[in-house]
């Protein structure tokens, strides 16, 4: 007897969860008995519904088709008691007539209708159904999808051609009586270079590479149309513009293909550890560690004073009161552990360099520094916001007023390693009565964000808005009200001719590092990113990246998941649930463009090849040539968990630069876990980010293994 039931106990440990996730599938499937159309979509779920347990388009495309058989049978209901004109308009109903052989359910109707105490009639139009293909974002018509497609490319195709007519520097001439580049190709007119030239001794403005004419591949091109009138009368210095390549980002986000290797960015970084001064270590929250680079460190040396600055926080919910402390504590542990551990860290920061969220915390420690009189250096991997955080910087106290309006911004865009050399300006730090000013100028600022806080949170509240629970800080210049009082001098303009012996008249971009307000100043440089070998950023294209990397908070989505399943963060990466006692609760943090997609492990791979391009798995996209040189997911590394409990995560799997997966489990229990990524890349097991983000979830969603929506925690 006791053999038996213990047999019995064993039977249902196995059947049980393969008989719920047939279930689940099941449920899945009847689901998609609403969608009654016949758009590629719709078969496409249709097809591949059957054999998942979740997709993230499938529940929303199912969802979205039963408020519409809602909205359908409610409207049929309200049908049979027609009310007064008054209570249906100030209840903003919708009148709806039955379909009648002459009308149908797309077509619209005119009728007249008299409002009380009003003598005139309104045209009202009333249409008789909801429009399916208005209402679903996921649905547009293909036909004038594609021709809009068509049309936009064409028109930014034309607006290429002619994109040299931009710089003053360009001569005119050579165009046609149509105002346009007289050329015979399709393509885009690119310039001629001169491979006889010379390379100049000035950087470029966008990304510090040195301006020349010589080769399109090299660093800093800008066409000889450009590059040799710089010295004609009229054109403007070389200081005043930027290379053909920051160009192209800037206003087209297409990047051209340059020639620099991985090798090259050490070599510019290697003169940092010869000088003395200091280190900001930029690391992206959202990708760490593989946004951080083992070996930089050996370039300047552990005697060099270290920053950790983390970028990005406004990207991520809060969980806790502890939330920003815990936060520094894990990306001090994490840098540690990437060879860091013997130097000399000075500090750890939190900051957003999109929204300004901690910048001025950071200048304020970065001028407490007062052992530092040598020049900053802001170093970090691809991609992790060094030019932003250059720019933020560059309009603050931190740069020298005389600076801050001739320097150009550096170029920032989605694409990597957008910096080629090394960008600077010149560092102020305030002292005696300035510091004085910007020590009151901070007490005022803390006032007010603490009131926007406020109000944020009370908007939260009442909207559910993500946006409202976004970081956001506030960049100023402290200004000295009684500067050249006492003189009675004006403050100099420094766009208009100066009585400087260094200056050559006209003031142009850029500064001259020999006059005498910059001739002993000390620099921050915003240096090259170093290309990780983790990262899979630069496996994507522009629409690619655009879809991964985050642009508001993250939400965390969290599943109850059994043994054998196998969840996919759109087609970058894959974790398997190898095996349990029992279920395990996976929150995923990517960006939300990123479907998620859980089924059989058994299916998984067959699943991923039939889906890879489709709008099931959004990324990768493109046609077959695009998926041709896709890599295929491997297995990188396997994993063993243990729980803590239900209302807080043990660890995160990192899976590169898709996102990472948080991991909870019940008290002791082991559970055992796969990682798939492209190439074997950046898969690392790290303490959890946001432990108490799991019990922030809502309910279970009934007959899925999703949980409801995120709730929002603000201090």
């Amino acid at each position: 007897m006791f053999s038996l039931l213990k047999l019995h106990n064993l039977k249902s440990r196995i059947v049980g969860p393969l008989r719920q996730c047939s279930q689940f599938k099941t449920k899945l499937y009847m689901k998609t008995a609403h969608l009654e159309s016949k758009k590629p979509l719709d078969e496409l779920i249709k097809k591949f519904a059957p054999r998942l347990i979740y997709n993230t388009i499938v529940e929303r495309k199912v969802l979205r088709s039963e408020q519409l058989q809602k909205n359908k049978s409610f409207k049929k209901v309200q049908l049979q008691e027609p009310i007064p004109v008054t209570l249906k308009y100030l209840n903003d109903d919708i009148h709806i007539k039955e379909d009648t052989p002459e009308t149908t359910s797309e077509s619209y109707e005119s009728e007249v209708v008299n409002f009380p105490y009003n003598s005139s009639g309104h045209n009202v139009e009333t249409s008789h159904e909801i429009n399916e293909s208005q209402s679903d974002p996921y649905s547009p018509d293909v036909a004038t999808a594609l021709s809009e497609e068509v049309q936009k490319r064409y028109e930014l195709h034309q607006e290429m051609k002619n994109w040299m007519l931009s710089y003053d520097n360009y001569d005119d001439s050579c165009l046609g009586s149509e105002g346009e580049l007289d050329i015979n190709e399709s393509g885009v007119y690119y310039g001629t270079p001169d491979p006889k030239s010379k390379i100049s001794n000035v950087p470029c403005g966008g990304c510090g590479a040195l301006l020349h004419c010589k080769d399109t591949a090299i660093p800093g091109y800008i066409p000889s149309e450009i590059f040799k009138n710089s010295v004609a009368y009229g054109g403007s210095n070389l200081e005043a513009i930027v290379c053909q390549r920051c160009h192209f980002l800037k206003h087209y986000n297409v990047a051209l293909q340059v020639q620099v290797t991985p090798e090259d960015y050490p070599k510019v970084l290697s003169t940092i550890g010869e000088r003395r001064g200091l280190v900001i270590l930029l690391v992206d929250l959202l990708d760490f560690p593989c946004s951080i680079w083992p070996g930089i460190g050996e370039i300047f040396g552990s005697r060099t004073p270290i920053i950790i600055v983390g970028n990005k926080v406004d990207l991520l919910a809060q969980d806790s009161k502890d939330f920003f402390k815990h936060i520094r504590r894990t990306l001090l542990n994490s840098v540690k552990l990437q060879g860091f551990a013997t130097f000399n860290i000075k500090d750890i920061a939190l900051i957003s360099a999109k929204t300004g969220y901690g910048i001025e915390d950071l200048i304020t420690k970065l001028n407490s520094l007062k052992r530092v009189n040598g020049d900053v250096y802001i170093v970090g991997c691809t991609n992790v916001g060094k030019s932003s955080l250059f720019n933020a910087l560059l309009q603050s106290d931190y740069c020298k007023t005389q600076a801050m309006d001739l320097i150009q911004r550096a170029t920032t865009s989605v694409w990597p390693g957008t910096t080629l050399n090394l960008l600077k300006f010149p560092i102020r730090r305030p002292e005696g009565y300035r510091q004085y000013l910007r020590h009151k100028r901070l007490e005022i600022l803390e006032k007010i964000e603490t009131e926007e806080q406020e109000f944020r949170k009370q908007q939260l509240k009442v909207t559910k808005n993500p946006k409202y629970a976004s970081l956001i800080g506030h960049i100023d210049v402290t200004k000295n009200p009684y500067k050249n009082m006492k003189s009675n001098e004006e403050v100099k303009d420094m766009f208009t001719i100066r009585d400087n012996k260094y200056d050559k008249g006209v003031t142009k971009m850029g500064i001259n590092e020999k006059s005498p307000e910059f001739i002993h100043s000390k620099w921050c440089y915003d240096t090259p990113g170093v290309v990780q070998p983790d990262q899979i950023i630069h496996l994507l294209t522009t629409d690619e990246l655009l879809l991964t990397l985050p642009k508001q908070v993250i939400l965390p989505r969290t599943f109850c998941v059994k043994p054998n399943s196998t969840l996919f963060i759109g087609g970058l990466s894959r974790l398997d649930y190898v095996n349990g006692s029992s279920s395990v609760r996976l929150s995923v943090f990517a960006s939300n463009e990123l479907p998620i997609t859980i089924c059989d492990t058994g299916d998984a791979e067959e699943l991923y090849e039939e889906l890879l391009g489709t709008d099931l798995l959004k990324v990768p996209t493109g046609g077959a040539d695009r998926l041709a040189k896709w890599p295929k997911l491997e297995m990188a590394k396997e994993f063993t968990i243990t729980g803590i409990n239900w209302q807080r995560s043990a660890n995160d799997i990192v899976l590169s630069s898709s996102g990472w997966v948080a991991l909870t489990g019940k008290e002791s229990l082991q559970y055992n876990f796969r990682a798939w990524t492209p190439e074997k890349r950046g898969v690392y097991l790290r303490d959890c980010l946001l432990p108490h983000a799991v019990a922030l979830t809502g309910r279970r969603v009934k007959n899925s293994v999703a949980y409801n929506k995120y709730k929002f925690f603000l201090q």
